[in-house]
């Protein structure tokens, strides 16, 4: 009977939920510090990826192959990523209101605008937190996903035959 393998999909979605888990956890403060929500994300990724390498991938398959492989498991990591970032926030626009706040704040340190000018500022600001957020979301989860796939595919060709 052959071996029965989790598809590299199955893994990125796998490894999508637990990561939703970490970082929710960071929101309702179970784990305390959201910064050490955010590592241990990152952590869970890189996790499903080098798995998906380990069980997927081989030294025969070359880089691209194993890229494919990897891609395949970090591609459904991203997207269900960028879903729960957008829908996280629109269920809680307070977000934008606290980020906000503390831009506000920091401008009024700085005091080098005007009170019209920081008011202006923080409003665009806010009209633009969900794209922004989204945006950086997408760029750092697939810069992440890429990378570490890159390195492992790399490290599978390396790996004796």
């Amino acid at each position: 009977m052959p071996e029965m393998k989790p598809h590299p999909a199955l893994i990125g979605l796998i490894s999508s939920g637990l990561m939703i888990g970490a970082l929710m956890a960071g929101y309702y403060q179970t784990i305390p510090d959201a910064t050490t929500a955010q590592l241990i994300a990152y952590g869970i990724y890189a996790a499903g990826i080098v798995t998906t390498l380990l069980l997927h991938g081989s030294p025969t398959k070359g880089f691209g192959g194993n890229f494919s492989t990897g891609f395949n498991c970090f591609v459904v990591v991203t997207l269900l990523m960028v879903l729960f970032t957008y829908l996280f926030n629109s269920l809680h626009p307070e977000t934008a209101q606290q980020a906000a706040a503390a831009l506000r704040e920091e401008m009024l340190k700085a005091n080098n605008r005007t009170p019209s000018e920081i008011e202006r500022d923080v409003n665009l600001f806010r009209e633009g937190f969900a794209t922004m957020v989204v945006s950086r979301s997408i760029f750092g989860y697939l810069m992440y996903g890429a990378i570490t796939t890159a390195v492992g595919s790399f490290l599978q060709t390396l790996r004796k035959r």
